[in-house]
């Protein structure tokens, strides 16, 4: 399949630019904190997969039941009368290119249906049409070799606007690249059985208003509607048997599903006084259990939920040992890394944090924008910050009742 020419490269690289500018100034932003998943009704339910970013993460809201996923949910048990759940996967900054990575082993034969809306960062950083097609091939076969026989996907189109701040319009030269990555989109889904392309609603009378439920309804009603009239044509016979635990670690799930407000406001106080005193762009504490990274505390734009394979965590946890990159677009372990595109931060250093029985779950870590020496971080002190949040965690696991009481703090 052959795809329309784009931009040169020439303005590829002010586009790049240009976006790394608008991810940082996003810092200060609300965005979704909390379990990125919705469930509207009771007993057994229609389960859906929402791959994201940009519009669909959800910016200006601190609740996924706030953003699009809430919404989609809402609408679909509106629409179906049962008991809907949809699970979202993704980033704001999440490209083309790194959707497959995110998904993991997400798509699985418990869910119905499946909705990806992945276009606009990759609109705004202006993408190589060609790029763009054979990545998105990658994402459909990963998503449909992992659903049941016949569950549909929705494919929408890159919506007008972008939410940071308030809500603004996108820039002329990247709506009219959205609209040449839009028509890849949607020769795939005249070619692909199962696949509905579905153009984004328009949204530009939303401009200079700031993100609310109102602007997230007016994107996911559409959606709701074309996803749920899809599934009842195509009779989908999903297994019913969700993911047993999303968790294996229930010091990990405490954290994400359970932990008292004082808890979590523990462990924001610990990386702030760790930013402050290290005088980088972001701490972060990191728990890993399975195929995921929670950053459950975070003092930047680091996402709530990331595939752990493109955190530099992932070495901490599998290691035990203290990590400290100096640039890693220098190091050939992670110049690749698509969480460097994330979180646009070279510099990292972290070290392990516990459970009780001494099992490495996660990590107390730094990251800064630029480039610094190892030396600039005294790790024995960054290992006492760790010894706070290893407190923290094991007394909200004992106060859920998950493991036997430990001392309080």
């Amino acid at each position: 399949m052959s795809f329309p020419s784009g931009p040169t490269a020439l303005l590829r690289q002010p586009a790049e630019l240009l976006f790394a500018v608008m991810h940082h100034r996003r810092r200060t932003l609300a965005r979704p904190i909390d379990r990125p998943w919705v469930r509207t009704g009771s007993g057994e339910a229609l389960r859906f997969l929402f791959i994201g970013n940009g519009m669909a993460h959800g910016w200006g809201v601190s609740s996924h039941r706030l953003a699009p996923t809430g919404e989609l949910a809402r609408g679909l048990r509106a629409i179906t009368g049962s008991a809907c759940e949809v699970e979202f996967v993704g980033d704001a900054a999440m490209t083309a290119a790194t959707a497959v990575t995110w998904l993991a082993d997400r798509a699985d034969t418990s869910f119905h249906g499946a909705v990806i809306e992945i276009g606009q960062s990759d609109a705004m950083r202006l993408t190589p049409v060609a790029d763009w097609g054979a990545r998105l091939i990658d994402l459909l076969d990963a998503v449909q070799s992992g659903l049941p026989a016949g569950a549909p996907v929705v494919l929408v189109g890159i919506p007008d606007v972008h939410v940071p701040g308030r809500v603004r319009p996108v820039g002329p030269l990247a709506v009219r690249h959205a609209r040449r990555l839009d028509r890849v989109a949607r020769r795939l889904a005249e070619v692909r059985p199962g696949v509905v392309f579905l153009p984004a609603p328009r949204l530009a009378a939303f401009a200079g208003r700031r993100p609310s439920t109102d602007l997230y309804s007016a994107f996911a009603t559409p959606i709701a509607a074309v996803l749920a009239s899809a599934v009842r044509d195509a009779h989908v016979a999903a297994t019913g048997t969700v993911r047993a635990e999303r968790f294996d670690r229930a010091e990990v799930r405490t954290i994400v599903e359970a932990a008292r407000a004082s808890d979590l406001a523990a462990l924001q106080s610990i990386v702030e006084r760790a930013a402050r005193e290290f005088h980088v762009t972001e701490a972060m504490v990191s728990l890993l259990d399975g195929d995921r990274t929670w950053h459950v505390a975070s003092t930047g734009t680091a996402p709530v939920a990331a595939p752990r394979s493109l955190t530099y965590c992932e070495v901490v946890v599998a290691t035990d040992e203290p990590l400290v990159v100096e640039d890693a677009k220098r190091d050939e372990r992670f110049s690749t890394n698509a969480f460097l595109g994330l979180v646009h931060a070279p510099f990292y250093a972290g070290v392990p944090i516990h459970a009780e029985d001494g099992t490495t779950i996660g990590a107390l870590c730094l990251l800064n924008g630029s480039a610094r020496a190892a030396e600039s971080v005294d790790l024995e002190r960054l290992r006492d910050f760790a010894h706070e949040a290893e407190l923290v965690i094991r007394s909200a696991t004992a106060a859920a009742g998950w493991l036997d009481a430990v001392p309080a703090i």
